[in-house]
């Protein structure tokens, strides 16, 4: 973890985690009474250096007039900082090696430069229209309306209304996103540890009652939420609640309680939640500890996430600064230089070449291309145990290589492989790791994904309609398989029906009859060699033929609409379900493939540069010592222009590369934007910062005892 990282990325305090680790480690912190933890140990007050900024310096009445009577913040208590050392600080003493003075001192920095942040931020959306004297109208207007508990809540934390007000630019109804997510985040956080917590109580389950037959990679994203998800009822509410056990898991709308919860556990984790506040007297004398949205330690902490979220959305915002600077005509200038340079290097040699596009990404582009290179997938279908215990045997008999290679042919012939997705069934088919659903007497994987879009991340290059190929069953709590056994030739039926549906293409063996399924003359009559003697490695490929993809884009390579993408996302979902070679799964675009000699085994190469030959769409398929090789050819460089260019007008169309490059360029422009803006409000407002360290030197002094 980096220093400077940590400090810039301070986040709502969420003293729910930090107070569950306190527990057991930290005691020497925890104080006799409230009356320490509410002393002051830094006062930042920007207002009085913004006379300096003349950016800001028209707002320094109103920010004044927000400290003065608007609940805006200026103190940071001790108990933040000790909430701060145990979510982070304590991590540096134990793991890292820092003192207690040092660790301290860091975490004084980040919170002061948080504290920065948020004043200014708020100084920023008073540039831009809010009025701080609507604000303080608005804080004390719903002061005023509120009754009993939540009115002294309010009046006791007036910072809450203050950043509701700025997060959403004034009340706004179109910008109440932004604050319900932070909301969302923060009962989310809460119940995660209440959830830590609760396992210690939980004796209805074991913690691994479920499990695999073997385990099985998965795409990227599965089950990935899509960050700025909030689940809301029909009237926009947010359908979620924190879980006490006080309450009941019905009122909590969507969040899903740990296998083997009951009310009692989950009271037990609560009521230690709350043991853990009060040793850290944050629990008031006479609070009502039922409702945890009603404690006083509850708003103190909404108004420090509403504070982080308002310096995240201040980011946002100079970020959307800094893309209105990316005119088509600077991108283009961009991709000039970047084409131009990738030109000199590339053009003239091949071992600068063949170096990017093993890190070609959606970030790192090779623009500038060679003619003859490309990727392929690679579904390797293996030799069972027995059958390389057999070949293993043969090799060792002295037998001639063309006697080896029939040994092979015989075994090839036997091979039969098998979906190898029961790793994706789980015996808890509630765990998150159980993937399958049910759909029409058939099974399928990844629900989540690719049913919910407006909840979880996309599944990059994964169709989604190959159903596990045999039988599952699940019986007394566990799951019992008999998976459908297919040969070479069973599989190629397979492969080529259900990447023709998805993709809406003709799929078909090449028209020369040497290529008809499984009949190839040398597997006939074991002439592996040319006239020369020499082994020709054409003679070893078995089978081919080609997706009619008709004219094939580069730049949609993850265009979800081109017949190219979904083509390849068929084929990878078969590789997911019956390869065994698991360096391809998960990869951009697959194996880069050179026309020159290659590091593959000679088989292999061959037919991966044959599938290249071909062009996008083209598969082949050939055996090597591992066993049945079914190979794709999913991306094609030609000599010069990759894509043809940059296309302004397809910029916001997702997957083109133009959508892929300029959101690159946009993101790293943007954040060295940020970055540079946010470093300039620090330094230039230092000053604004006074700290109390005698309110903390006991802290500081911990290394001494």
């Amino acid at each position: 973890m980096n220093k400077k990282s940590m400090l810039k990325k301070t986040a709502a305090l969420l003293l729910a985690l930090g107070l569950t680790i306190g527990a057991t480690g930290c005691d020497f912190l925890v104080t006799d009474s409230q009356e320490d933890l509410k002393q002051i140990v830094a006062t930042v007050d920007i207002s009085s250096e913004m006379s300096d900024d003349e950016t800001m310096k028209a707002y320094a009445d109103g920010m004044e007039l927000l400290i003065d009577k608007g609940g805006l913040s200026t103190e940071i208590p001790k108990r933040d900082l000790i909430a701060y050392f145990l979510n982070a600080g304590y991590m540096y003493v134990q793991s890292y090696g820092y003192t207690y003075e040092d660790t301290f001192n860091m975490l004084m920095d980040g919170l002061v430069e948080n504290k920065l942040l948020t004043q200014y931020a708020v100084a920023y959306y008073l540039s831009k229209g809010v009025s701080a004297q609507d604000c303080i109208n608005y804080v004390n207007e719903k002061t005023a309306a509120a009754t009993g508990a939540e009115k002294t809540l309010l009046q006791n934390n007036p910072e809450v209304l203050t950043m509701e007000y700025f997060l959403t630019e004034g009340n706004k109804a179109d910008k109440r996103a932004e604050y319900d997510e932070a909301v969302y985040n923060m009962m989310k956080s809460i119940n995660d540890s209440l959830d830590s917590s609760e396992r210690n109580y939980v004796t209805a389950q074991p913690a691994d009652d479920h499990s695999h037959d073997e385990t099985r990679t998965t795409p990227t994203n599965v089950n990935t939420k899509i960050t700025d998800y909030i689940p809301t009822k029909d009237n926009g509410d947010i359908n979620y609640g924190i879980y006490t056990g006080r309450n009941t898991l019905a009122s909590c709308g969507v969040y899903e309680a740990i296998d083997g919860s009951t009310a009692t556990s989950r009271k037990k984790a609560y009521n230690a939640f709350l043991s853990n506040l009060q040793g850290y007297g944050l629990i008031k004398e006479g609070e009502d500890t039922s409702d945890i949205t009603k404690l006083d330690y509850y708003y103190m902490e909404l108004a420090s996430t509403l504070g982080q979220a308002l310096v995240t959305k201040f980011g946002e915002d100079l970020k959307e600064d800094a893309i209105a600077a990316l005119t088509e005509e600077y991108v283009q200038k961009q991709y000039d230089k970047i084409y131009e340079a990738q030109e000199y290097s590339y053009k003239n040699g091949t071992a600068a070449f063949e170096t990017a596009i093993d890190g070609v990404s959606d970030d790192s582009f090779v623009l500038y291309g060679k003619e003859g290179y490309g990727f392929v997938y690679n579904i390797l279908l293996p030799f069972s145990a027995s059958q390389e215990q057999a070949y293993s045997a043969a090799k060792n008999k002295g037998l001639t290589q063309d006697e080896i290679y029939d040994v092979r042919k015989g075994l090839l012939t036997d091979l039969q492989a098998k979906d190898l997705r029961s790793a994706w069934f789980c015996d808890d088919t509630e765990a998150d790791d159980h993937y399958a659903y049910e759909k029409d007497g058939k099974y399928y994987f990844f629900n989540n994904n690719l049913n919910k879009a407006d909840e979880y991340e996309s599944l990059k290059h994964y169709a989604g309609n190959y159903a596990y190929n045999g039988k599952a069953e699940l019986k007394d709590g566990e799951w019992e398989f008999e998976p459908t056994m297919v040969d070479i030739d069973a599989f190629m039926t397979t492969f080529e029906t259900y990447v023709g549906q998805v993709s809406g293409c003709e799929v078909k063996p090449y028209n020369d009859t040497n290529y008809t399924n499984g009949k190839y003359n040398s597997y006939a009559d074991s002439n592996y060699k040319d006239a020369n003697g020499v082994y020709d490695y054409s003679n070893f490929v078995y089978y081919a033929g080609k997706v009619e993809l008709g004219d094939v884009k580069a730049a949609e390579f993850f265009y979800e609409e081109s017949k190219s993408y979904k083509a390849l996302s068929a084929v990878n979902e078969l590789m997911f379900a019956y390869s065994t070679d698991t360096g391809c799964l998960n990869s951009y675009m697959g194996y880069a493939v050179s026309p020159y000699k290659t590091d593959f085994v000679p088989e292999f190469e061959y037919a991966a540069q044959m599938a290249v030959r071909g062009g996008v769409g083209t598969y082949v398929v050939a055996p090597s010592d591992y066993g049945w090789h079914i190979i794709y050819c999913s991306f094609v460089y030609d000599g010069g222009d990759v894509y043809g260019g940059y296309n302004d007008a397809e910029k916001e169309t997702e997957g083109t590369f133009s959508n892929l490059f300029y959101e690159s360029l946009k993101s790293t422009t943007a954040s060295t934007y940020v970055s540079e803006a946010q470093t300039k409000v620090l330094n230039g407002y230092k000053d604004a910062a006074t700290y109390h360290k005698d309110a903390y030197q006991d802290l500081l002094d911990l290394d001494e005892e």
